[in-house]
């Protein structure tokens, strides 16, 4: 395998007869973007603040893990 064919350029011109619906030319997830526009503010808001939450959860736990491994 060359190196061109390795890049990513390369390998959307290879793959172009494909087309993923959900993704942009820059590879981002519309869909993620299009479930957001359906909701109502509240839901939008709700989501949001549930995804806050459950990171801050995840930032806890490996910073409790971190310290637990210190000592």
């Amino acid at each position: 395998m060359s190196e061109e064919r390795v890049t990513s350029e390369a390998y959307t011109k290879t793959v172009d007869t494909w087309k993923n619906t959900n993704e942009d030319e820059r590879g981002v997830d519309v869909g993620q973007i299009r479930a957001q526009l359906n909701l109502t503010v509240a839901e939008r808001v709700r989501q949001m603040v549930h995804s806050a939450n459950v990171f801050m959860t995840v930032q806890e736990n490996a910073r409790r893990f971190r310290e637990a491994q210190t000592q």
